[in-house]
């Protein structure tokens, strides 16, 4: 797609932030010229939609900018290499590693920021929708009834209410599932490194192979580190009690699906609820295709009017504080030395 929109900016810097994609959250021109006006004081931008793999194209539309937004684009090291003029990456999103160098970026003194925090109850809350489908047949029972089979006497479910769930991360987006939950009628665990006296109201704290044996209900909130990257494989699977359900609205890469799989078609697991896959937007999905107990959402967890907003406009703000000499939500503290040091 060509470019779709550019807008002069009022001051009197010749800066050009460039917008490769991740626009498309927003509806109508009306309301995108809305949420980047704040851009117009520090340079002038330029909105293209779609995602580019090619790097020649990509190179056509960031050689020259000095900002870049980006969602679904991947800005390699070789990418960055050619841009002179790039001082930030703004990722409309959490997983900025997943599409930037952000160590090229670094060593560049590009500074790469993200948008936590975002969409908290919106993922929360879809997490909390894949274990109730999942506990209720509901994808099963639709597909069942649209070809004309009533299986009713067949999908006896499990009610949540009065059960207990696990939380292996109790960030933001787990301290919101923690409470509904627990408004749910759940008793509610959780692991995470940093304990969090202040929800221990309402959450239990356990040891990681504790609460993977003994919850009904195990929901994965970790973001994707080198710590998290595979941290529920094939042990772990094997440690979760017969009858459990998993549900991941976590990166891909946390959970071992083979493994997983296994356990789903053994009938060691009551059934899996994912919305986050390696390899996306073309996951293999392999064995979990052909299994009715899990259920399967193509990464939508975020996707809310509301959580859309606030994701763009922190991503906005990111980039004016960063022009402003304040910068936040800034994933390489360490560009942000060597941009001094050069300054210096």
């Amino acid at each position: 797609m060509p470019l779709v929109a550019e807008r002069e900016g009022r001051g009197p810097g010749r800066r050009l932030f460039v917008f490769l994609d991740g626009l498309e959250f927003i509806a109508g021109t009306e309301a995108y010229a809305e949420f980047l006006e704040p851009l117009l004081e520090f340079g002038s931008y330029r909105y293209y939609k779609n995602r580019l793999d090619e790097s020649y194209l990509l190179l056509e539309r960031v050689r020259d900018a000095h900002a870049v937004f980006l969602d679904w684009s991947n800005l390699d090291a070789e990418v960055l290499a050619k841009c002179d003029n790039l001082e930030i990456v703004s990722y409309i999103g959490v997983g900025a590693a997943n599409f930037v160098d952000i160590e090229a970026a670094t060593r560049r003194g590009i500074v790469v920021t993200n948008t936590p925090d975002y969409g908290n109850r919106s993922v929360a809350e879809h997490a909390l929708a894949l274990a109730l489908a999942v506990a209720r047949h509901v994808a099963r029972g639709d597909r069942d009834l649209r070809s004309g089979r009533w299986t009713s006497a067949s999908l006896e479910g499990v009610q949540l209410a009065g059960r207990s769930v696990g939380l292996v991360g109790l960030g933001a987006v787990g301290s919101e599932m923690a409470r509904l939950c627990h408004a749910f009628g759940m008793r509610v665990f959780y692991h995470d490194p940093r304990r969090r006296p202040e929800m221990e109201d309402i959450a239990t704290w356990l040891e990681l192979d504790e609460l993977l044996s003994s919850c009904d209900l195990v929901s994965l909130h970790v973001a994707l580190t080198p710590e998290t990257r595979g941290l529920i494989g094939e042990r772990e699977i094997s440690l979760l009690r017969h009858g459990a359900i998993l549900v991941n609205t976590s990166r891909g890469e946390v959970l071992d699906l083979s493994a997983l799989a296994e356990a789903l078609r053994e009938g060691r697991l009551w059934g899996a609820g994912l919305d986050n896959y390696p390899g996306e937007p073309r996951p293999d999905l392999g064995e979990l295709l052909e299994l009715d107990n899990v259920v399967l959402t193509p990464h939508i967890a975020f996707n809310t009017r509301e959580a859309k907003d606030r994701m763009t406009a922190i991503a906005v703000d990111n980039v004016t504080a960063f022009y402003r000499g304040e910068p936040r939500n800034v994933m390489n503290p360490d560009a942000l030395d060597i941009r001094r040091g050069r300054r210096g």
